[in-house]
């Protein structure tokens, strides 16, 4: 096995939970009195804007001085009332997870999720046993943490060294935190991000499946030749 860790990002990279994501932005834009455009939520890519820019999606907009009950309406559902019925592994996840801990391999999630919403998919799924440690910006007594930091954080905490980890990520900003700590990456482009962005960044490996991510962990994808023009495929 080529990394003695692999730290993964869960949003469109180890878990599919875009519908229910979906389903609680559809919550709050109805009691807001809005709708998003069906065509809009058919695009994965827009899970990856930010709550103020799909506010500014809803028809018909219900005007600037609702959007903090929006924001709010999402928050409540998602992390409390929202079922996760749709969430699941992407195919291949699962079997690679079991295959490579019996290898001795350590996994740690570190998402931009809260906190209180991974721990109720943990709960509801099982999977939390599966992984060492998960971090989530909130999860640090008295501050937030960027996705640089909480790598940092995962680093230090464990003592591993940078050469014996790799992320995996499927956002240009997932990349970058993993640059900046100096650690391999992988950009996951079946998840929520934009490919030209995810290639911009330079990742060592770029995979189109969560299948093609065994191959790169096995060795059989080699890493040279990465750049501008395109990062290798697995």
């Amino acid at each position: 096995m080529r990394w003695k860790a692999i730290l993964w990002d869960f949003d469109g990279t180890l878990a599919d939970t875009g519908e229910d994501v979906w389903e609680s932005l559809r919550y709050a834009a109805e009691l807001c009195g809005g709708t998003l455009p069906e065509g809009f939520t058919k695009d994965s890519s827009n899970l990856g804007k930010s709550v103020k820019e799909i506010y500014g999606k809803l028809t018909p907009y219900p005007g600037e001085g609702q959007y903090a009950r929006f924001e709010e309406l999402v928050r409540i559902h998602y992390r409390c009332m929202n079922p996760y019925v749709h969430t699941c592994y992407y195919p291949g996840i699962e079997e690679l997870i079991a295959v490579t801990r019996k290898q001795g391999v350590r996994h740690f999630i570190i998402t931009m999720k809260p906190r209180e919403a991974l721990e109720n998919i943990f709960l509801k799924k099982g999977w939390k046993p599966f992984f060492e440690e998960s971090v989530s910006p909130d999860s640090f007594e008295g501050t937030e943490k960027s996705k640089k930091e909480m790598i940092a954080y995962i680093l230090e905490k464990y003592q591993m060294q940078e050469k014996d980890c790799v992320y995996v990520g499927d956002t240009w900003s997932d990349i970058r935190a993993a640059r900046e700590n100096r650690i391999s990456c992988i950009a996951a482009a079946y998840g929520d991000g934009d490919e030209a962005m995810l290639r911009r960044e330079q990742p060592d490996y770029l995979v189109w499946e969560p299948e093609g991510l065994m191959r790169i962990m096995e060795g059989h994808a080699s890493a040279e030749g990465s750049g501008n023009s395109g990062a290798p495929e697995g």
